[in-house]
C-alpha cells in the first residue's frame, strides 16, 4: 500500500508478486548502451528488484522523470549524452538517487569526476558480480555506512 492509502507504490519501489505475497521491491535503473551488460545487469538484480532499461543517455533522463528510481546504474560512456551529463541531470532531479557508474574505461581521472560529480560508487567492467551486488545492496540500504572505497578500478 503506498503512502496515501491506495494500492500504488512508494516512488522508487514497484509491486512485485510472487505465490500469495507481494512485496515491494526497489526499482532500479539501468543506463548502458551494451545491450549484453543491461541483460547481464538485468539477471543479477531481478532477484530482489524491479528493473528499468535505458540504452543511452537521453532515455536515461527520460526515465529518471517518469519513475523516479531507487537506484541509478549508469554507463560513463553513451550516445546522446554522457553519463557524467546524466549523473549531474539525476543530481538536479533526484538530489537524494545514489548512481553506481559502470565503464570499460580505466581511468582515475573519470572515477574522481564521477564520484565529484555525485556518484556513489565507480566500478569497472568487467566487474565481479558479487561486488556488484554487495555495492547495489549497500546503496540500497540508507542506514549502511559508506564505502571505505568506492571506486573498483582495474588498471
Amino acid at each position: 500500500m503506498s503512502a496515501d492509502g491506495g494500492d500504488a507504490p512508494a516512488p522508487g519501489h514497484a509491486k512485485v508478486t510472487g505465490g500469495v505475497q507481494s512485496k515491494m521491491a526497489p526499482l532500479i535503473l539501468v543506463a548502458d548502451d551494451d545491450p549484453d551488460i543491461r541483460r547481464v545487469l538485468r539477471g543479477l538484480l531481478e532477484p530482489f528488484a524491479e528493473i528499468v532499461e535505458a540504452a543511452d543517455g537521453a532515455q536515461a533522463l527520460e526515465r529518471l522523470r517518469s519513475v523516479k528510481p531507487r537506484l541509478l546504474l549508469l554507463d560513463v560512456v553513451m550516445p546522446e549524452l554522457s553519463g557524467i551529463a546524466v549523473l549531474q541531470a539525476a543530481r538536479e532531479l533526484i538530489p537524494s538517487l545514489p548512481v553506481l557508474m559502470l565503464t570499460g574505461e580505466s581511468d582515475l581521472a573519470m572515477a574522481q569526476l564521477a564520484l565529484e560529480s555525485g556518484a556513489l560508487a565507480y566500478i569497472t567492467k568487467p566487474f565481479e558480480p558479487e561486488r556488484l551486488l554487495d555495492e547495489v545492496r549497500r546503496l540500497l540500504d540508507p542506514s549502511a555506512p559508506p564505502s571505505s572505497r568506492p571506486w573498483r578500478v582495474r588498471l
